[in-house]
């Protein structure tokens, strides 16, 4: 489909390019976020990349969604959608056992797989962060397997635990915070990817790239009590 520009209050314009949870739209996405970065247009105050849009946020003292559109078009022709040199690959602990992973059973069960082949799956995909949303830093996976596409839960439950990884629909998220939810928690990261102690809270990025590694309760309490004391360095994600 053609590139639609979208009105989004008198402060934000959405410069949409599908409709379809697609890394290919999701390229283009965050190529034109990079180009509009870059070229420091006068009034843009932010962008905000989604599965299929780029919101961008404007002063409407400074600027216009008229300039901004005549600014875009040109961008988006020469849109270079390649690889994006800013994505980075991130390696985080993940603990299935117990109580960190009420939901796993009935998600092994809806695929037809061992509780232990659902998360041979989840920590053999490379996830890609295609947005951030709902919670601050929360981030919406892809892609998982067709035979994980489970859909959402019918009755969502009133509380899951920082940390939680839950799966539906073929994406996978990771909350920041303890919130509600309709997703199915298949294990729990110790690590915070939204911490308001750090200089940068936010620690996941549209378009970086999460694996997952198995780490037991031991380990999780491990890591859980260096980031209380201060001594976990996300470095040690890196790669």
């Amino acid at each position: 489909m053609a590139v639609q520009f979208l009105a989004s209050g008198d402060t934000g314009l959405t410069v949409q390019f599908g409709f379809d949870v697609d890394r290919g739209l999701s390229a283009q996405i965050m190529a034109l976020r990079s180009a509009v970065d870059d070229a420091g247009l006068v009034g843009v105050v932010e962008t905000v990349p989604t599965y299929r849009s780029l919101l961008v946020h404007y002063d409407p003292m400074l600027t216009s969604q008229s300039k901004l559109i005549a600014a875009l078009k040109p961008m988006i022709a020469q849109l270079d959608a390649g690889q994006n040199d800013k994505a980075r690959l991130f390696t985080l602990p993940l603990c299935w056992e117990g109580e960190f992973a009420p939901d796993l059973v009935h998600v092994a069960d809806f695929a037809k797989m061992s509780p232990e082949e659902v998360i041979s799956i989840v920590t053999e995909t490379e996830h890609f962060i295609y947005m951030l949303g709902f919670a601050p830093g929360m981030p919406y996976m892809g892609d998982l397997p067709q035979a994980l596409n489970i859909p959402r839960k019918r009755v969502p439950v009133k509380r899951v635990e920082k940390g939680s990884v839950m799966v539906a629909t073929g994406l996978t998220v990771i909350y920041p915070a303890a919130n509600p939810t309709g997703w199915h928690v298949v294990g729990r990261c110790p690590v915070p990817i939204f911490d308001l102690g750090r200089s940068e809270p936010v620690f996941l990025s549209p378009g970086d790239r999460v694996r997952f590694r198995v780490v037991d309760a031991v380990d999780f309490a491990r890591i859980e009590s260096r980031v209380a004391e201060g001594h976990f360095d996300l470095e040690e994600l890196a790669g």
